[in-house]
């Protein structure tokens, strides 16, 4: 084999690790970041809204 050739085959194996690695990183965002963000943001609104009717009273209509 020539340099060359090795150098396309390193840099297949490398697009393909890279490639592999973006999907990982998506399917971590996917499933296990955006769940979990959305579970702060919805408990943190909640929590704000307690705070306020605790503190402040209930807004009267």
């Amino acid at each position: 084999m020539t340099a060359k050739q090795l150098n396309k085959d390193t840099d297949k194996q490398t697009g393909e690790n890279k490639k592999r690695k973006e999907l990982k990183a998506l399917g971590f965002i996917i499933v296990v970041l955006f769940p979990v963000l959305s579970i702060f943001a919805i408990g943190g609104y909640g929590l704000i809204i307690w705070l306020i009717q605790a503190f402040g009273g209930v807004i009267p209509h």
